[in-house]
């Protein structure tokens, strides 16, 4: 009996869920939601790993088409499969039993930490930390939180993320994608008190 590939192995249990291949991705979309599963090679060893990434398709086009002179979209959200089964990254290395017991991986926990984020608000929460009460100017999920606050019809909230004084460590690429978002926002809030 011929032994699986890690390739093969990914394919058999992610297919049938709806995902596509693309070289070394496994690419699904849900809704608005993308999921990818990543299979990485390692330089160093030849080990085999998995990396999840997913995003928002609509805050990233909404991003994507603000007028901005540095670019903006969504950095994918990104957890290594290790790190969801036992908190330690993994690399499978010289075991028959790899590509099986990675792909197993992927379906047990890979596939519940996709599903941990069907709606805006968990996007918002789980995603981008709503809750947090500290500038978010260091922080690269300003800019996606912001514009998914916009879309759950929240838009004081996200101008009030920028209310926050801009600290001197900031990354000024950071703080000018802000600017652009926080421009479009305030756009959007006196469109609408005109429409009243």
């Amino acid at each position: 009996m011929t032994r699986l590939s890690y390739t093969k192995a990914l394919d058999r249990i992610l297919r049938p869920l709806g995902f596509l291949r693309e070289g070394k991705d496994w690419v699904r979309t849900r809704g608005d939601i993308w999921h990818c599963v990543n299979l990485q090679k390692s330089r160093i060893d030849g080990g085999m790993t998995a990396n999840l990434y997913c995003k928002d398709l609509e805050t990233h086009r909404i991003l994507k088409s603000i007028e901005c002179d540095v670019t903006l979209g969504v950095i994918p959200q990104y957890e290594r499969i290790g790190k969801l089964i036992d908190g330690v990254d993994r690399w499978w290395k010289n075991d028959p039993n790899g590509p099986v017991e990675l792909a197993d991986a992927v379906r047990v926990h890979g596939l519940r930490w996709f599903d941990r984020v069907q709606t805006l608000e968990d996007q918002a929460s789980l995603w981008y930390t709503r809750a947090a009460t500290a500038s978010r100017w260091n922080s690269a999920t300003l800019t996606p939180l912001a514009v998914t606050l916009y879309r759950l019809g929240a838009l004081d909230e996200a101008l009030s993320l920028f209310d926050a004084p801009v600290p001197r460590t900031a990354v000024l690429s950071w703080v000018a994608r802000g600017r652009c978002v926080q421009r479009w926002l305030e756009g959007h809030k006196r469109s609408t008190r005109a429409g009243r």
